[in-house]
């Protein structure tokens, strides 16, 4: 599969669910590096390339792998290195500084290994819903055929060893994606983040690290790794998470009955916006298209083809936006070719009367 036709998947994560499930995704990435080779940062570019060569030869022979696609990212343009960001197959690192970096991408998109990033290999699997217990499954049977091929850094005393500290021991890194409209909209979340983190959980933005929590979605995930087991950090996660969906029900409900009328015209607007502006920036595109899925969660809304709102979520970040138009296009040209794109997928859609 080439660059090309890999881009032009859909993002199996992110639309296998309904507007109402507040879970959007789950995903594990496990930290790994070479046994007598210095971390990336460090190494020579021999020794990178030697990296990426041998750990590319490697993922061909994974089963997980078959019919997958492999990639020296260094090839690539800076937009095609954004598009695969925005689709959460590489990191924001990855995306910025791809000396001797490699990937390997699974048929699916579900798995993922990222080549010379922080660490040597970065192995990331992802799955639509709360999942964690299938989705580390699946990444453990992807990394035991690689140290099986590979002598990786470990450590009796500390575990597998890491260039971050924090991610030394496990190198894991367990989280889920959460749509939270109620608790924003009921300006609840702020003390709910400030819970996780004296709980030792990270709460961030689509993004990652660094990134604003646009259209009300939220990755909650594990911050250390050091003296805990893997199922004990996907136990707490998931416990967690499975309180937060009950804070969200909960939160949306008391929305429904207490500020009914609020609600509706809420909704009611961000319709009204999408489908009349002329000028639409990403962050604005996403807030209202999050509105436009809690209407539907709710009931408010009623559309044939809910999912496209998904693929929206999708289409009006930056480099997709312009993949859509087919051009480059400056920040102005974006914010107008967007909304111009948001009108016509709409006008697509068959628009129920509940509101």
């Amino acid at each position: 599969m080439t660059i090309e036709e890999l881009l032009d998947c859909p993002c199996t994560w992110f639309f296998d669910h309904h507007p109402s499930d507040i879970a959007i995704s789950s995903r594990i990435r496990l930290a790994r590096n070479l046994e007598g080779i210095p971390f990336p940062a460090h190494a020579s570019e021999t020794q990178r390339a030697e990296v990426r060569r041998h750990s590319l030869e490697v993922l061909q022979q994974n089963a997980h792998f078959e019919e997958g696609s492999f990639f020296e990212l260094d090839t690539f343009s800076d937009f095609q290195k954004s598009l695969l960001f925005e689709r959460s197959l590489i990191s924001k690192d990855l995306a910025t500084e791809a000396e001797q970096a490699g990937l390997a991408v699974s048929k699916d998109l579900r798995d993922v290994v990222m080549i010379n990033e922080e660490d040597h290999l970065r192995l990331q699997v992802m799955r639509a819903g709360l999942c964690l217990d299938e989705v580390w499954k699946e990444i453990c049977s992807v990394d035991d055929h690689l140290e099986a091929s590979m002598e990786v850094a470990f450590s009796e005393e500390f575990g597998y060893l890491t260039c971050c500290p924090t991610n030394t021991g496990t190198g894991m890194r367990a989280g889920v994606m959460l749509h939270l409209p109620g608790l924003v909209l009921m300006e609840e979340i702020r003390p709910v983040i400030r819970g996780l983190g004296k709980m030792g959980l990270a709460v961030r933005g689509m993004g990652g690290e660094g990134s604003d929590a646009d259209g009300f979605l939220y990755q909650i995930s594990n911050q250390m790794t050091l003296g805990r087991s893997e199922e004990e950090i996907i136990s707490e996660i998931q416990e967690v998470v499975g309180e937060m969906i009950t804070h969200e029900q909960n939160a949306r409900l008391r929305l429904e009955q207490s500020k009914p009328a609020w609600l509706r015209d809420r909704v009611g607007r961000a319709y009204g916006v999408l489908r009349n502006s002329r000028v639409l920036a990403s962050k604005e595109a996403l807030d209202l298209l999050a509105m436009i899925r809690l209407g539907l969660a709710l009931d408010l809304l009623e559309w044939d083809e809910s999912h496209q709102v998904e693929q929206l979520m999708v289409d009006v970040r930056p480099a997709h936006l312009q993949k859509c138009a087919s051009r480059t296009l400056n920040t102005e040209q974006r914010d107008i070719f967007r909304a111009e794109w948001v009108r016509s997928k709409l006008a697509e859609l068959k628009k129920g009367s509940r509101l």
